[in-house]
């Protein structure tokens, strides 16, 4: 398909965003590949197909999300990878294999049952609703409760066989699908779970107004702090959406005066007033004064394309702490920038949305979390507001 290398507007550019997804969608009709290389992607999808009224949209997203729920297994694990073997045609030899060296975490699946669950509400049939739905509440009635800790953390489920059971910051995508099932569902249990998780990373927080990042690879560490731009997406978007859901005000204050100072003392300075964009040069905390102490940064190792995909999403956030939290003008202006250089494909290209050429590797999922700032600057709150309930 051709892409058109100007400014375009958020609406315009959600439709090349969309075009784009559908066109490289084939390329995921086998294994192997990690779900959440597409799940963020068919999140921008049913986007497109609420904003531009396209159920051509959603349905494309039906065939992926069939076989997804499909290798669902009788105890409710969900796999991180397309695995291309549904659970009805596997014996009880193949299901404990799979548990014993397979790949059923919650990291990955919790942000993959978020994207199952917006699925099931947005032009879908009554009967992959209720297929969808049940795979969801499965997951999180039978599967996540093994890995809660008292603290009200979670672990990671299981990686490669590995049983990750200490608190892992990650899995805050778990509060993402508690979040979103809560709307559904009406059933405030689920948000329960999600808010205890969010006080427990609320309440591992660096003097330097970064969070804590509780690590379980290769063993269980506190030590380094969320400096690269994946993790600080996904923990924000864990606390935004239990922030969204909760009715709990003291939950719902806590969760705002961490973000307010995260976004204070760390994240407005990697993202100067002139400029169009965060300072991807600088993956690093900001905070090299020696306050870090024996912490460290998370983004050692970390490639750049990885966490310049996630950076994508992260302007939507900035969005919903406008709306819903506070009003601050130089928030607020992040925000609208953001959509905007993400509504420009040339621009886009340097973090790796739509640009298969330079990065086969993240191409798919950079456009589909920088789908999510585009809905939300063609549409404010679109994205917060796809679920019943809200």
């Amino acid at each position: 398909m051709e892409i058109p290398y100007r400014q375009l507007t958020p609406a315009e550019a959600l439709k090349i965003y969309c075009d784009w997804i559908i066109s490289r969608l084939p390329k995921f009709a086998d294994p192997p590949f990690e779900w959440y290389f597409l799940m963020y992607p068919i999140r921008t999808l049913l986007m497109g197909a609420k904003i531009l009224r396209r159920k051509d949209y959603a349905e494309a997203a039906w065939p992926f999300l069939d076989n997804y729920v499909s290798e669902q297994l009788p105890n409710g694990a969900l796999s991180s990878n397309f695995r291309g073997q549904p659970a009805d045609k596997m014996t009880q030899e193949d299901i404990e294999n799979l548990l014993r060296c397979g790949k059923l975490n919650l990291a990955d699946n919790g942000s993959n049952v978020h994207a199952l669950i917006q699925a099931a509400v947005t032009m879908t049939d009554p009967v992959r609703r209720e297929r969808y739905l049940a795979a969801a509440k499965k997951w999180l009635d039978n599967w996540a409760p093994i890995w809660a800790l008292p603290d009200g953390s979670y672990g990671n489920g299981i990686w490669n066989g590995h049983k990750l059971n200490a608190p892992y910051s990650m899995a805050l995508n778990v509060c993402s699908a508690l979040a979103a099932y809560t709307l559904v569902s009406g059933d405030e249990h689920y948000i329960r779970n999600a808010e205890g998780f969010a006080l427990f990373q609320c309440d591992h927080w660096h003097p330097c107004g970064v969070p804590i990042r509780f690590n379980v690879y290769p063993v269980p560490d506190c030590k380094t702090l969320m400096g690269d731009y994946a993790r600080i997406f996904y923990c924000m978007e864990a606390l935004v959406w239990t922030h969204y859901v909760s009715k709990n005000e003291k939950v719902r204050t806590r969760i705002a005066e961490r973000l307010t100072e995260w976004i204070e003392k760390d994240l407005l300075k990697r993202w100067p007033d002139d400029r169009d964009w965060f300072d991807m040069n600088r993956s690093f905390l900001p905070n090299r004064s020696g306050e870090l102490g024996d912490y460290g940064d998370s983004s050692a190792g970390v490639r750049f394309y990885w966490q310049a995909a996630k950076c994508c999403a992260i302007p939507h956030l900035f969005s919903y702490y406008a709306n819903h939290i506070c009003d601050r003008a130089d928030i607020r202006s992040r925000a609208e920038r953001g959509g905007m250089y993400l509504a420009d494909p040339l621009k886009a290209r340097l973090l790796a949305v739509m640009a298969e050429d330079a990065v086969p590797d993240f191409c798919m999922q950079a456009t589909g979390f920088g789908g999510l700032t585009v809905a939300e600057a063609a549409e404010p709150n679109s994205v917060f507001e796809a679920f019943p309930g809200c």
